[in-house]
């Protein structure tokens, strides 16, 4: 009896392992990129879409373009990435906004863009090796660069409130962005663009 029990449990114990181990199947579909999917109240795509086309909007609007060229005799304003700094508890890719920023402003027309301090490090590796190995007449020449006039600069913030419940969550975001003149600290344009989401648990 005791053999036949525990050949009994050695078979019940087989059978959960087999069915936890049963791999899970998901439904994958491509959707068009802009459609809206909020798997849960965080920051995500569609926001980081509504930032950056609510900056580029802004920025272009404002007039100070126009200004800078006035004042400098005709010359676009160099424009460099700099520091988005996340105040929030997500983890938040701040090259999904400033990125499309970048690239929007400078297929403008109306702009100048020079790398960002993470991507000069491999240029000037480059131009240094090439000193050595470029034929004279592709040789670039070191201590060049281009100087930027105006570095983008920001934060996101955010307000987060619960229902006494736990239910119910108001998600609040605010993203800042500003170009301030690199050698006199003066800011030329502020931009900000606000998120507000709200979650049910049903």
């Amino acid at each position: 009896m005791n053999t036949l029990r525990s050949i009994g449990i050695t078979l019940t114990a087989a059978a959960i392992t087999i069915t936890g181990c049963q791999p899970t199947y998901r439904d994958v579909k491509r959707v068009p990129v802009d459609t809206v999917v909020d798997v849960d109240y965080r920051f995500n795509d569609t926001d980081a879409r509504l930032v950056w086309q609510g900056m580029v909007n802004d920025s272009t609007f404002r007039g100070w373009i126009d200004r800078w060229i006035q004042e400098h005799g005709g010359q676009r304003p160099v424009l460099i990435i700099g520091r988005i700094k996340n105040n929030t508890q997500d983890l938040i890719n701040t090259n999904l906004f400033t990125r499309n920023f970048e690239r929007e402003m400078l297929n403008s027309g109306k702009v100048r863009v020079v790398s960002a301090r993470d991507d000069r490090g491999d240029l000037r590796d480059e131009r240094l090796q090439g000193q050595e190995w470029n034929s004279p007449e592709t040789r670039k020449v070191m201590k060049s660069e281009l100087g930027a006039d105006l570095m983008l600069l920001g934060d996101i913030n955010e307000v987060v409130q619960r229902s006494l419940n736990g239910r119910i969550i108001s998600q609040y975001y605010q993203v800042n962005m500003d170009l301030t003149n690199l050698e006199s600290n003066e800011k030329v344009w502020i931009g900000s663009v606000e998120v507000k989401k709200v979650s049910t648990d049903r």
